[in-house]
């Protein structure tokens, strides 16, 4: 069965629940929770959680779930390597 081409917002949403999927398994491993993020972007931790949920990207409520300034400091928490940076900045 040939595989059919994903559209432009198909992939937008298959990058951001990847992003999103990222980020809850590294908070997980590190034994961090939302409000921990919260603090560093000083947010609050359901702004956090709205952010992390897919569901709300479907509905075209917003674009990206963090700026790149928030995924800098994601990343830097999570202790994030230089190859998941570049894998992960260029979704």
């Amino acid at each position: 069965m040939p595989r059919v081409a994903l559209s432009l917002e198909q992939q937008r949403r298959n990058r951001v629940k990847y992003l999103a999927e990222w980020i809850d398994g590294r908070m997980h491993s590190k034994g961090l929770t939302q409000d921990d993020i919260a603090k560093a972007l000083n947010i609050s931790q359901v702004a956090v959680s709205i952010r992390l949920n897919p569901k709300t990207y479907e509905k075209n409520k917003r674009a990206d779930p963090f700026k790149y300034g928030d995924l800098l400091i994601i990343f830097n928490l999570l202790e994030a390597t230089q190859e998941e940076k570049e894998r992960l900045l260029t979704l």
